[in-house]
This record gives structure tokens, sequence and C-alpha cells, in this order.
């Protein structure tokens, strides 16, 4: 059984008038990896930000086991923030110094090619993520924390980046929390998924027990009102309907061809039914 590292108790921030999180309670295990999803706006970021403690909530608290320090929390942002004017060499000597690191590895900044000497505003997108992600990764964190960065990294770098955050798991039990729009690429590593509404989790599943949960209706015609359909895609021949939660029971009482989804199938199904919730008066 895994050991809890975090709880998060009745977590609420307000920007203005508006509440972007609304009293979620969740709790974190070591080495767990999770993904949370949900539409644009929906607070993901915010949450993300709350546990890497560069938001202070209004209300509620995050707490984390004994054994994690500040030290051993990393986060990635979409919006990287890094002494620029820095060389690679100096932002290296800068984050080891600070977060007092003595065997800095230079394997996924060589594997870059990176010149020590070049500046880091001079980078790409994808080759500042991958820098940021050996800065921390130096940390030998204990949780990992990455916001929406995947999307802007070419394929080879993407890989690499991947492979990197399955190393950690692997070799040190890291807990990997993940804000991601983009789920072929990293569709073995989340063994959670949160979705996300309105502020506040709305499901909490582990990814192997949503595959059975949620399955997928071809047809030319209309199901039966009774088959618990969350969102409807129609073309000009036929309809797919995305059942949740699927029960064995559906397959005899109503004979259809219940097909399995993939982990992007499944989000894009839930996030679809937010957006349609959304559009209706």
């Amino acid at each position: 059984m895994n050991k809890q590292i975090a709880e998060v108790e009745k977590l609420t921030v307000r920007i203005g008038k508006k509440t972007v999180l609304n009293d979620i309670q969740v709790q974190l295990q070591k080495g767990e990896s999770v993904v949370i999803t949900g539409r644009n706006g929906s607070g993901k970021s915010t949450f993300l930000r709350c546990l890497a403690e560069v938001i202070l909530p209004d209300q509620g608290s995050v707490e984390y086991s004994p054994e994690i320090s500040r030290e051993k929390i990393g986060f990635i942002s979409d919006q990287i923030s890094l002494f620029e004017n820095f060389t690679v060499k100096q932002g290296i000597d800068f984050h080891s110094s600070v977060f007092r690191i003595t065997d800095f590895d230079p394997t996924l900044i060589n594997e870059l090619k990176l010149n020590l000497n070049q500046k880091i505003k001079t980078l790409s997108a994808g080759e500042r993520t991958l820098y940021h992600l050996s800065l921390i990764l130096s940390q030998k964190p204990q949780i990992l924390l990455v916001d929406e960065i995947i999307h802007v990294i070419d394929p080879f770098l993407r890989e690499k980046f991947l492979e990197a955050i399955i190393d950690l798991i692997s070799q040190l039990q890291t807990t990997v929390i993940m804000v991601n729009h983009t789920f072929s690429e990293i569709e073995k590593i989340p063994e959670r998924v949160l979705l996300m509404e309105n502020g506040q989790f709305i499901m909490d599943e582990k990814s192997e027990i949503l595959g059975t949960k949620i399955k997928k209706i071809v047809s030319e015609k209309e199901i039966p009102k009774e088959i618990p359909c969350i969102f409807k895609k129609e073309s000009s021949f036929f309809k797919e309907y995305f059942i949740y939660p699927f029960k064995e029971e559906l397959r005899t009482k109503f004979p259809h061809d219940y097909k399995d989804l993939s982990l992007t199938e499944i989000i894009k199904a839930f996030i679809g039914d937010q957006y349609a919730k959304k559009r209706i008066p």
C-alpha cells in the first residue's frame, strides 16, 4: 500500500470575485503518477501552483508529510522563468548553490549537446524545458509538478522528457503530478486521473479502472435513453456514444458493440461533456 505524502484540505482560491478553486480535498500517495485534466479555465494550473506553494490559498491547506522538504518539490511551469542572461553553466552553478547540490548530473544536458557558455535566453522552448528538468532532477525530487509543458516540445525532446520522468518514478519513487491536454504521448504514465471542473475534482479514478467504466458505441441509430451516455459525437453517417458508468449487464440488456477506449479518447469524452453542458442554457 502506498504511503500518503500530501493531504489537501478544503483548498479555496479566489481571484477577484471568482472562486478558482472551491473547497478541494484530495490525498496524494508516494510514487504515484497523476494526470489532472479538464477544460480550459477549470482551475488545474492554479491547483498545481498551490501544491508548489507559488500561490497561497484563501482558505484550506496543503499538508506534506514530514519527510518532504521544500527542496524536494520540483515545479516545471508552462511559463518557464529562468535567469535568461545566465549562461547554461552559470545557471547550473547557481541552482547547485541554492539547493546545496554537490553531484549535478549533466547527462541530459550532454544529450542535448548544449554549449555551457550559451545564454539561457537563446535556447529553444524545448531545450529550455529539458534544461529546467535537468536542474530539477539534480534535486532528486520526491514530488514533481509538471504544468502543461509537453505541447511546446518537439517529438524528439518530448521523448527525452518523458523517458526522464519514467526513470524518476522508477528509481526514486517520485510522485509525478501532470496537468496536460495532450495524452497520446503520456498514455502509459498516469495511473490516476483527476478531472477538474469549476474548481473542484468531479472525478478521481485509477486509470485501469476508468478503462473498464467507460465504453463507446458507434451506431447509425439513437441508442436507448436507459444507457448512460455522457457525450455524443455526430457525423453525417454515424453517431458515437460514450457510455459512463458502464456496467457489464448493459451488454445483455442492450446488445451493442461496446468498444474499449484509449486514455486520450476517455479524456476527450469527459472534456467534451463539460463543454456540452456549458452550452446548454
